[in-house]
């Protein structure tokens, strides 16, 4: 029966044959494999951005981009604005969550130093009134928000669904890389008992 062993009503628990209990330990040594394979893909990826932080920035502009064209051809679907107003709304949020997050993303290690140079000013607006998008963890947030957005005005399989996939991947990326590097840092404002 394909190794598997049924064990009859009544039957004692320890009535499984050995090979039966062997091929049990071989898929838990199975999946501890993969954790680990995962575990040493996911320590690589974390070297990688430390070595090169724009890689970051680079994906999550990249996924700022893809928001935007995806919401201006929904955007340009006139009829929709008629048929599914909600739909239509949620788009136009979409594009200008998109902007943001391209605003958010220049870097002159992503963008050419001139293009940089031209938008730095509204980035600096934007960041004084949305500080959240400065920090790692606010970035995060944001992208988990857009994409989940993204994810929810999908079809099953459509563009939205890779972009809403993309953004969360960059979100959790931004909250995991914020963990790592303030995760063992006491806050100032922790409450310490006092020393004796």
């Amino acid at each position: 029966q394909d190794g598997l062993e049924v064990l009859r009503p009544g039957a004692p628990l320890g009535a499984m044959s050995q090979g039966t209990m062997s091929q049990g330990q071989g898929y838990s040594s199975a999946s501890g494999d993969v954790t680990r394979i995962l575990r040493d893909h996911v320590n690589s990826f974390h070297e990688y951005v430390e070595q090169a932080p724009h890689v970051v920035n680079a994906m999550c502009l990249f996924g700022g981009v893809l928001v935007v064209a995806n919401s201006i051809f929904s955007i340009l679907d006139v009829t929709e604005v008629f048929d599914d107003t909600l739909y239509y709304i949620i788009n136009l949020y979409q594009a200008f969550f998109g902007m943001v997050t391209i605003f958010s993303e220049i870097h002159p290690d992503v963008i050419g130093g001139n293009l940089h140079d031209q938008l730095q000013h509204i980035q600096a607006w934007m960041h004084e009134w949305a500080k959240g998008l400065t920090m790692l963890w606010g970035r995060g947030l944001f992208y988990i928000f857009q994409g989940s957005i993204t994810l929810t005005c999908s079809s099953l399989l459509s563009v939205g669904l890779i972009i809403g996939v993309w953004l969360l991947l960059c979100g959790v990326i931004c909250l995991n890389l914020h963990w790592k590097r303030h995760g063992n840092e006491p806050r100032e404002d922790y409450i310490q008992a006092p020393a004796m």
